[in-house]
């Protein structure tokens, strides 16, 4: 049986979690020796890109010859290939967007997993050329990269080091 999974980059995912190990660095330190605002934004935002980051890492789907599954935090959709009706894609500036619709309602997902140009082309290559959108095959033939997003998190990183040092040195 033919079956691909597909997953968050890890590219993403290593520095976005480091983020999170950081910010919780950064929110022991401030239990310490801290003003309670600081206190609260801290604790905020560790649990939220905490949160964030617990469900990027349970992202998955699979493509089968039967179905494709979604997998979200604690959730799994499973769509058979007859219930699709319905593949297109939104592409802004190396941002890419698809929507999966079905009979049953619809899913989108981003160009942020692994291979996504091998996981949209599994999609295509199951389903009818009608319900597959024109501008699908053309991203197939120049498939965008969003490094962007990675950038950012590594330069958050950097930030939240350089925070933590100040903590340290002022303590």
């Amino acid at each position: 049986m033919d079956r691909n999974v597909f997953k968050i980059r890890k590219a993403f995912l290593v520095p976005f979690m480091a983020t999170v190990v950081l910010l919780f660095l950064l929110l022991m330190l401030s239990l310490v020796k801290g003003q309670p605002l600081e206190k609260f934004i801290l604790t905020f935002a560790f649990v939220g890109t905490f949160a964030i980051g617990l469900e990027a890492s349970s992202r998955e789907i699979t493509v089968t010859s039967d179905n494709i599954k979604i997998k979200k935090f604690f959730r799994v959709k499973s769509i058979t290939w007859s219930n699709v009706t319905h593949l297109g894609v939104v592409d802004l500036n190396k941002k890419a967007y698809f929507l999966i619709t079905t009979t049953k309602g619809f899913y989108f997902f981003s160009n942020m997993f692994e291979n996504h140009a091998l996981l949209i082309q599994r999609i295509v290559d199951k389903l009818e050329d009608k319900k597959i959108e024109t501008e699908v095959k053309n991203y197939l033939e120049h498939p965008s990269e969003r490094r962007s997003l990675i950038v950012i998190c590594w330069l958050t990183v950097f930030i939240t080091i350089i925070f933590i040092i100040l903590k340290l040195l002022s303590v």
